[in-house]
């Protein structure tokens, strides 16, 4: 037994051995987040960086709406499975257990909500860097006067 803890001990060390280095590194340059990266942390944050300001705010207050009543509805459907585990009588087991049963679904619509605002995010902002790298709009709205001198709306969708 010994001799194994020995052993295991010693292929410890050696296998962290590269990772001591007695020569001074440089630094690694800070790199900050780039739009993707903000959106995957936080929904919108991509979008307000971008100076899309409308889409930023829709998806960061669609997922804070989201996680709000995640939370919400996962408290209540805790609270009301303490009370089916503690109902003396089962009337009121049944009716506790119905309630968070019923909390809980509410719970899980709002999880699978705020997941779909999540990933809608990122495909509008895989979509914005994709429109930034080609260096053309595939979506444009113009509200102005047209061919005419009347206001209009334009939309332009190119493929």
């Amino acid at each position: 037994m010994k001799h194994q803890a020995c052993l295991l001990s010693l292929l410890f060390f050696l296998a962290a051995l590269p990772a001591f280095s007695f020569e001074e590194e440089a630094p690694l340059p800070a790199r900050p987040l780039d739009s993707l990266a903000k959106s995957l942390l936080v929904p919108g944050w991509g979008q307000l960086s971008e100076n899309r300001l409308v889409e930023g705010l829709f998806f960061l207050t669609a997922e804070a709406v989201c996680v709000y009543q995640f939370l919400h509805w996962n408290r209540k459907g805790n609270a009301a499975y303490e009370s089916y585990k503690l109902a003396a009588a089962v009337e009121d087991a049944v009716r506790f257990r119905r309630r968070t049963e019923t909390f809980d679904a509410r719970r899980n619509r709002f999880l699978l909500a705020g997941a779909l605002v999540w990933a809608a995010n990122l495909v509008d902002m895989s979509i914005i860097i994709r429109n930034k790298k080609s260096g053309e709009e595939k979506l444009s709205i113009h509200v102005g006067p047209a061919l005419s001198e009347t206001p209009a709306l334009t939309v332009s969708v190119y493929f």
